[in-house]
């Protein structure tokens, strides 16, 4: 069994793998690119930047290193405008990060951006902007100026794009395929599963994991549109969306921590409630700090990755203990640690993910290079990663969950089954009966003939009359909430209804069955005698309880019994006159 389990286990796996490598080389090929309608330049070289009253020309405006721009720094850029061809619109394009924007073309504003913000003292978003240029503009120097809003707002400049607005956009939207992909199947899937989570957590076990599990996934696929800006496309606010990004990228952590506390995957559940309850005080302290204007979101980025990275790194050791520990501890078949090992190497993959983007992202930021090309490729791909390991999760779940339930099955019958019938055991009937509510009938059944064919034909031919007793009882009551062998000779039915016409019908074809049985043995008669009652007999007093009802069923049966009891001395003495004149024959031959 472990075997093949393991077998299923690495093929879905590699399946898995297959599946994100050929989403990623299909996504990220160049082979379904649009063409451009007209010529396209992205303007790179020949630019001035002036900082502090300096300036001085660079090779690559890409690679250009300009320092953190703090509130108040003002960094311009100046280049001459290059003739593209025949464009009906020629369109400039760039984003700006935290910053107003003003353009001018020959000392001639023409663009401003960002000032409306400023006056109410709002976060500026990050915003992608389409200036369409005079068509005499070719040859012009054009100045662009952007002013810092906020203390570390960008350190370098997205890429300058020259061209018309449909083929500016396409070139945008097109290398984003991978996140527009699995940022919608995220976010669909989170809602999925969110829409399903009620039923879980409702249920008897109370399970909260698929209520974490969705909002991680509906929060990380917010959070790539946003980063990637595929919102910009179906949204005219981009102060949502930028409060988006940040909003989804505070709460991924948290739910992460619920999610891995609700599934118990760790030991130190104390320290992991701990670090939910700090991230959901710092989510909660940066939404009113940034509502009250007091300190925009903006500014916890920074603490916000030391607070993940430390987070990471204790769960990512965590889990990998708790894999270690799972595997010494594995059961023989394997798949009860299989679901949970899936579970725990998606987590780790996508922890490792998140911390190498973060990592990358401030060596980026601080560095000389610039944040502008910064990716969250790898948190992308481990998001996608995760969610495949999520699903493998559950589907090795179903299967561990019926491997319990057939084995809890075959426990229960072992613990609340007669070995001799088949029938529940008296454990068994008074568990029953402590459940026992409504309307319902029992019966009290006392089998004949017991000991005196014990003491006759010995304790195999008694055993043999009580499993057949058992089969005659299955086989008459077929409606039966409950057939069940107290212990001895005695035996319950309970039925859940009151019919006193059913009831009697069952009875009768159980009085016919053991004449039938009776006819094919030769030293075993099935005899037996019963009374019944039901939960609103009247002679029951006002607390009606399952006890109560089987007493009355119980005295209505020993009344049945001591008509029964004249039979069974009538057939001891024909059975004696039978061995007498037996034995009278055998001295006769003699």
């Amino acid at each position: 069994m472990e075997i093949k389990t393991k077998i299923k286990a690495a093929s879905l796996s590699i399946l898995a793998i297959i599946i994100i490598t050929i989403t990623v080389i299909v996504l990220g090929t160049a082979k379904f690119n649009t063409p451009y309608d007209h010529p396209l330049v992205q303007l790179d070289s020949g630019w001035t930047i002036s900082r502090d009253g300096k300036s001085h020309p660079i090779e690559s405006l890409s690679t250009a290193s300009i320092g953190l721009a703090n509130k108040g720094d003002v960094i311009s850029v100046s280049t001459t405008i290059p003739s593209i061809g025949n464009i009906p619109q020629t369109t400039l394009e760039f984003r700006s990060i935290l910053s107003t924007v003003d353009i001018y073309i020959d000392n001639e504003l023409i663009y401003s951006y960002g000032y409306d913000y400023t006056i109410k003292n709002l976060m500026l978003p990050k915003f992608h902007h389409f200036i369409p240029l005079p068509k005499d503009s070719a040859g012009k120097t054009i100045n662009i100026v952007f002013t810092a809003t906020e203390d570390n707002a960008f350190s370098s400049f997205s890429p300058f794009y020259l061209g018309s607005y449909k083929d500016i956009s396409n070139k945008l939207l097109q290398p984003n395929r991978l996140p527009i992909v699995i940022g919608n199947f995220l976010c669909m899937f989170g809602f999925v599963l969110l829409v399903l989570s009620p039923f879980l957590i409702f249920s008897d076990n109370h399970d909260y994991s698929i209520m974490f599990s969705a909002l991680v996934s509906i929060f990380m696929g917010f959070y790539i549109l946003c980063y990637n800006d595929i919102l910009w496309y179906v949204s005219n606010s981009p102060a949502v969306y930028t409060f988006l990004e940040y909003v989804s990228l505070f709460l991924i952590p948290p739910c992460i921590i619920g999610f891995i506390i609700s599934t118990k995957q760790v030991k130190a559940l104390g320290i992991g409630k701990a670090l939910l309850s700090i991230n959901l005080a710092f989510v909660l302290i940066t939404f009113v700090l940034h509502a009250t204007n007091l300190l925009h979101i903006c500014h916890f980025v920074t603490s916000f990755h030391l607070l993940v990275v430390c987070e990471a790194l204790f769960f990512v050791i965590s889990l990998v203990h708790a894999i270690i520990i799972r595997r010494k501890k594995a059961s023989d078949n394997g798949v009860a640690s299989m679901s949970a090992t899936m579970l725990i190497l998606g987590l780790i993959c996508f922890l490792t993910c998140a911390i190498t983007d973060i990592i990358l992202f401030n060596l980026l930021k601080y560095g000389s290079t610039g944040e502008s090309s910064a990716t969250i490729n790898f948190t992308t791909v481990g998001a996608l990663l995760f969610m495949i390991c999520l699903f493998l999760n559950y589907f090795f779940h179903c299967i561990e969950y019926i491997s319990e339930l057939t084995t809890k099955k075959h426990l229960e019958g072992l613990a609340y089954s007669d070995a001799l019938t088949g029938l529940s055991n008296r454990t068994k009937c008074e568990l029953v009966f402590a459940e026992l509510k409504g309307d319902y009938t029992i019966i009290s059944l006392d089998l004949d003939y017991l000991k005196y064919t014990n003491d006759n034909y010995g304790h195999l031919e008694g055993d043999k009359l009580i499993s057949g007793f058992g089969n005659i009882l299955k086989n008459s009551f077929t409606d039966a909430s409950l057939v069940g062998r107290m212990g001895g000779d005695e035996f319950i039915v309970i039925l859940p209804y009151i019919d006193t016409e059913r009831t009697e019908r069952d009875l009768s074809c159980m009085s016919d069955l053991m004449a039938y049985e009776s006819s094919r043995e030769v030293h075993i008669k099935y005899s037996a005698s019963w009374g019944y009652a039901n939960s609103k007999e009247r002679n029951l007093l006002k607390v009606v309880t399952p006890q109560k009802v089987y007493l009355l069923a119980d005295s209505r049966m020993y009344e049945m019994k001591k008509g029964h009891h004249n039979q069974s001395l009538s057939r001891l003495y024909d059975d004696l006159l039978k061995n007498l004149s037996g034995k009278a024959g055998d001295t006769e031959d003699a």
